[in-house]
C-alpha cells in the first residue's frame, strides 16, 4: 500500500509539472515550426541541460499518454538531428512508456479491468498463445494507440523486463520516420506528409513478420512431430474416444450432436472412476455416516434417545445400489442410443490417426485421451506384505475395518476418514505436513479438522514413514513424528496419497508429459500432435469429475471444427469442493495465493451463525470469505465452510464468470428461511464496510435540512 500510495503522489506531481509547464505552448505544427529555430538555439547554448530537460519532459508525457508526444518526437529531428534525435526519444518513449505500465498495473489496475474488459480477454489470449511476438505486433502497428498498448497490457502477466526490450525494439521505426520527419520539418504540412497510407501498410507487414514467422515455426514442429507416421487415405470415424470416464463421455456424446462419426473405446466398466470408485460411493458412504452421526446427535433435535443397530454389510449394499441405479445413465447402450460406437477393449494407439481395439485397427481424424488417473501408491519396506487398499479397492472391504489407517490428508483421506470414524472405526491419519488439506485456504482447513478431531479421528501430523511390520498381533507402520520414533498400530491400511495419469496404450506417441506425470496439452487441448487432444485426469491439472465433463466438450468441439474454428477450455472459474462436514468449496483466489500474486485485496467475512435457516437446522458452524479488490466489489476469489458449502458456492461461480460482482449478488432477492442468503449478507457486509464517515455526516445533514 505505501509503494502504491508513493507511486501515486509521483504520478499526481508529474502531471502538476506538465499542465504548468505545457500550458502557455502551442503544440501544433504549425506552433512547432514558428518556434523551430527558437528551440534550436536554445539546444545549441545549453546543450545537456537543454536535452536532459527534453528528455525528462518526453518521458513524463509519454508515461501520461499525452497528444503531445507527436509533436514532441518531429521536435526532437527538428532540434537534435536525426541521431541524437532518435537515441532520446527511443530510450525517452520505452522509459515512459514502462512508468504507464507500471501505473495501470498498481496504480489503475481496477478502473482498467472494468472499462477495458473485452479487450483485456482478447489481448490476454494473444500474449498467452503469442507471448512477447503480439507485444510487438501491437508496437510495429501505429493504427493502435500506443497509450492503449501501455496499460492494457499491464493487465497481462507480461513481465517489465520483456515489455521494456519489446517496446523498444517495437517502437524503433515509427520513431525512426517521425524523428526523420522532424528534420525535414520545413516541407511536413500535415500528418499525412508523416504516416501515409504505404507506410502504415508497411508496419503492419512488418509487425505480422514475427507472428507469421512464429506460425510458420508451429508448422515446422507439427510437420517434425507427424514424421515416421502414415496418414490415412479414409477414416473410419471423425472421433475416436478412449476413455469412458467423465471427460470422454462427455467427448463422446458432444461429438455425436455435432453429428460426427464417433467411437468410444473402454476396456472396464462405463463411467470411470467417479461412478464405480471414486465420487459415487464416497458419497454414498459419506450420506450413510452423516446420517448415523445425526442419530449420535438425536438430543439436539429434541429426541432423547434414539436406538438403531449398524450392520456395514447393509451400508455396503447400498452403496452398490446407487452405482447400480445410476450407471444406466453412462451405460453402453444408452451412448449407442446417443449416436456413439461403444466398443469395449483394451486401446492401443499407433499412429496420430489409428487406434488397435480387440485386434483391429480403426482409423480416426481426430483422437481425444481421456484415460483418466489412478491411485499412488507407496515403496516403503515391508509394505508388499500387506494388502493395503487404495480409493479405487476400498469398496470390496466385506466388513468395517477395527483400526483404519490412512496415508495423506488430502481431499480424499480426509472424506473416507471422517465416513468410516463415523460409521464405528478407530481411524488415524499420518501426514507429513502441519495440517491437513494443506492446499486449501489454512483457516477453512483447521475448521475441517477440529471436525475430525471432535469425531473421533486420530491425527498424526508431521510424521515420516520409514517401515512397515506385520506380526501375529497385527500390522503397525513405523516412523518418526517430529524426531520422535513413533508406531501406529492398524488392522487396514488405505492409501491416499494422491493420483497418476493413465499413459498405458500411448507409448506410439511419445506425447509429452509435465512434472507431474500429467499429459501437456495446450489451451485448446491438443498435445504435440494437433488431431491428438486430451481432457480429464489424464491432462487437466485439477481432478475433479466436473473439470473433466467441461474439457470434454472442448476437446469434442475442437476436433469437430479444427482447423476452421478453435474453443479456447478456460480453468479461471472453477469451484472445487470436499464433502467432508462441514464442507469446503471454493473459488478463484484465497488469501495465499493472492499474496503469492501481489494482489492488493479486501476480506469480507460472515458467519453461518448468523443465518437463521442454520441455526434451526442445527448447522450453524463455518463462514464465508469473499476476496475483492480494494475499492472494488469484483469477486477474486470465495471460500465457504459449512453445511452445503458444495451448493452454495454457485452463485459466485456464475457472477465471476459473467464478471458481475458483490453488487449485484446484493441487489438479487434471496429465498428466507434458507444458508443462501450467506451470500447475501456477506455482499451487504462488503457494501457497509464501504460507507465512510463523511457519507453518514452528509446523510446526517441532509436527513436534518428535510425535518426543518
Amino acid at each position: 500500500m505505501m509503494k502504491k500510495a508513493l507511486l501515486l503522489i509521483a504520478a499526481i506531481s508529474c502531471f502538476t509539472f506538465i499542465l504548468l509547464s505545457a500550458s502557455n505552448i502551442d503544440w501544433s505544427l504549425a506552433g512547432l515550426q514558428d518556434r523551430q529555430s527558437e528551440l534550436a538555439q536554445a539546444f545549441h547554448d545549453q546543450p545537456v541541460q537543454f536535452a536532459s530537460l527534453f528528455f525528462a519532459f518526453y518521458v513524463i508525457v509519454t508515461a501520461f499518454s499525452l497528444p503531445m508526444a507527436a509533436i514532441m518526437t518531429l521536435a526532437a529531428g527538428a532540434i537534435f538531428g536525426f541521431s541524437k534525435g532518435l537515441f532520446i526519444v527511443s530510450f525517452a518513449s520505452t522509459i515512459g512508456a514502462s512508468l504507464a505500465f507500471l501505473i495501470a498495473r498498481y496504480i489503475a489496475r481496477d478502473w482498467i479491468q472494468t472499462r477495458y474488459a473485452e479487450t483485456l480477454k482478447k489481448i490476454n489470449q494473444k500474449v498467452e498463445e503469442e507471448g512477447a511476438l503480439y507485444l510487438f505486433f501491437l508496437r510495429m502497428v501505429p493504427l493502435f494507440p500506443f497509450g492503449l498498448v501501455n496499460v492494457v497490457t499491464a493487465m497481462t502477466p507480461i513481465r517489465l523486463s520483456t515489455y521494456y526490450w519489446v517496446s523498444q525494439l517495437g517502437m524503433l521505426p515509427a520513431t525512426m520516420v517521425y524523428v526523420n520527419a522532424g528534420v525535414q520539418l520545413a516541407s511536413i504540412r500535415s500528418a499525412q506528409d508523416i504516416l501515409s497510407l504505404k507506410l502504415i501498410l508497411s508496419f503492419l507487414l512488418l509487425g505480422l513478420f514475427p507472428l507469421t514467422a512464429n506460425k510458420f515455426m508451429q508448422i515446422l514442429r507439427q510437420r517434425r512431430a507427424y514424421r515416421g507416421f502414415q496418414r490415412p487415405k479414409q477414416f473410419d470415424y471423425h472421433n475416436i474416444v478412449i476413455g469412458g470416464g467423465a471427460g470422454g463421455l462427455v467427448a463422446a456424446y458432444s461429438s455425436a450432436t455435432l453429428q460426427a462419426k464417433v467411437a468410444l473405446i473402454e476396456a472396464s466398466d462405463m463411467g470411470g472412476d467417479c461412478l464405480n470408485t471414486g465420487c459415487v460411493p464416497s458419497k454414498s458412504i459419506l450420506r450413510s455416516a452423516k446420517y448415523v452421526h445425526s442419530l449420535n446427535q438425536a438430543q439436539h433435535y429434541g429426541v432423547a434417545q434414539v436406538d438403531y443397530q449398524l450392520q456395514f454389510g447393509d451400508v455396503r449394499q447400498r452403496i452398490m445400489n446407487k452405482i447400480a441405479r445410476i450407471a444406466p445413465k453412462d451405460s453402453r447402450q444408452r451412448y449407442r442410443e446417443l449416436g456413439v460406437d461403444c466398443i469395449q477393449g483394451q486401446a492401443k494407439v499407433i499412429s496420430p490417426w489409428q487406434v488397435e481395439v480387440n485386434g483391429k485397427v480403426l482409423n480416426t481424424r481426430n483422437i481425444t485421451i481421456a484415460t483418466g488417473a489412478r491411485p499412488n501408491t507407496l515403496d516403503l519396506p515391508g509394505i508388499s506384505e500387506i494388502n493395503y487398499y487404495t480409493s479405487d479397492n476400498i469398496w470390496s472391504l466385506q466388513t468395517l475395518p477395527q483400526q483404519l489407517l490412512i496415508i495423506g490428508a488430502g481431499p480424499i483421506g480426509c472424506e473416507l476418514a471422517q465416513a468410516f470414524q463415523r460409521l464405528g472405526a478407530e481411524v488415524s491419519m499420518i501426514f507429513p505436513s502441519e495440517h491437513i488439506l494443506n492446499r486449501e485456504d489454512p483457516e477453512l482447513a483447521a475448521v475441517v479438522e477440529q471436525a475430525l478431531i471432535a469425531d473421533g479421528v486420530k491425527l498424526f501430523p508431521g510424521f515420516k514413514s520409514l517401515r512397515y511390520e506385520t506380526t501375529d498381533a497385527g500390522s503397525r507402520l513405523i516412523g518418526e513424528q517430529y524426531g520422535n520414533s513413533l508406531q501406529v498400530e492398524f488392522s487396514h491400511l488405505l492409501v491416499a496419497v494422491g493420483r497418476q495419469a493413465n499413459l498405458t496404450g500411448l507409448e506410439a506417441l511419445a506425447l509429452e508429459t509435465n512434472e507431474q506425470g500429467r499429459l501437456v496439452s495446450n489451451n485448446y487441448l491438443q498435445t504435440r500432435f494437433n488431431n491428438v487432444y486430451a481432457c480429464g485426469d489424464v491432462t487437466s491439472p485439477l481432478n475433479y469429475t466436473h473439470v473433466a465433463a467441461h474439457q470434454g466438450w472442448y476437446a469434442a468441439a475442437n476436433a469437430s471444427f479444427a482447423p476452421f474454428k478453435r474453443f479456447r477450455c478456460s480453468l479461471d472459474h472453477v469451484p472445487l469442493a470436499i464433502f467432508t462436514d462441514p464442507e469446503i468449496a471454493s473459488l478463484g483466489l484465497n488469501e495465499e495465493a493472492a499474496k503469492q500474486q501481489k494482489i492488493d485485496y479486501t476480506v469480507t467475512r460472515f458467519d453461518m451463525d448468523e443465518i437463521d435457516r442454520a441455526i434451526t437446522d442445527e448447522h450453524d458452524s463455518g463462514f464465508i470469505k469473499v476476496l475483492t479488490p480494494v475499492n472494488s466489489d469484483k469477486i477474486l476469489g470465495v471460500q465457504i465452510v459449512s453445511e452445503g458449502a458444495s451448493e452454495l458456492i454457485h452463485e459466485f461461480v456464475l457472477a465471476r464468470t459473467h464478471g458481475l460482482g458483490l453488487n449485484k449478488i446484493l441487489q438479487s432477492i434471496h429465498l428466507y428461511p434458507s444458508r443462501s442468503e450467506i451470500n447475501r449478507f456477506v455482499a451487504g457486509k462488503w457494501r457497509r464496510e464501504r460507507f465512510s464517515d463523511r457519507a453518514k455526516q452528509l446523510l446526517q445533514r441532509y436527513q436534518a435540512w428535510r425535518l426543518g
